[in-house]
């Protein structure tokens, strides 16, 4: 949706028939103007947490906040512990990208199919050779969002004959 559409959300009113659509529709109303407001008022980036370091040849990643680019909030409860890259011994440098996700789970059967009744917002830790913020800019301090679904780099990390370390030099997008 571009950012000069129009929203749309159901009128309510009674004896007026819900329909699954009515529902649907109030739902994408709200997420997208949720989403618009993430966009343009704060960018994209780091908004807390997110802290990314590496002992005993594994990567680390605290727990916290992101915004993507399309204005989803990505969100980390617990620490996550990754793997180098399969393959990456001739890597010198490889990035760390947060990506949002959505699973359908809760199958319920209905008229003889069966559906995913719940949609868990999550997320996806990549590490890989990519810098997804490369092409993107700022504005006044604020990292300008695109609108369009990529992860977000959250670290780069260097490779030495001692393994993998975080390059302080790095400096992620965040919002502050």
């Amino acid at each position: 949706m571009a950012e000069s559409d129009s929203l749309e959300r159901p009128r309510f009113f009674s004896s007026k028939l819900l329909r699954t659509e009515d529902l649907a529709l109030e739902q994408q109303y709200f997420r997208e103007k949720l989403r618009r407001h993430n966009r343009n008022l704060h960018g994209f980036g780091i908004v807390s947490g997110l802290k990314v370091t590496t002992d005993s040849g594994k990567i680390l990643v605290d727990a916290g906040m992101a915004l993507d680019c399309q204005g989803n909030d990505v969100v980390i409860g617990t620490a996550q512990m990754l793997s180098p890259p399969a393959g990456s011994d001739d890597w010198r440098t490889a990035y760390v990208n947060l990506r949002y996700t959505e699973d359908s789970s809760e199958p319920v059967a209905t008229q003889g199919v069966a559906q995913d009744s719940l949609i868990k917002e999550s997320f996806e830790i990549v590490v890989d050779r990519g810098n997804l913020n490369r092409s993107h800019r700022q504005l006044r301090a604020r990292w300008l969002a695109c609108g369009e679904p990529h992860g977000l780099t959250i670290a780069k990390l260097k490779h030495s004959s001692q393994g993998w370390r975080v390059d302080r030099g790095y400096r992620p997008p965040t919002i502050k």
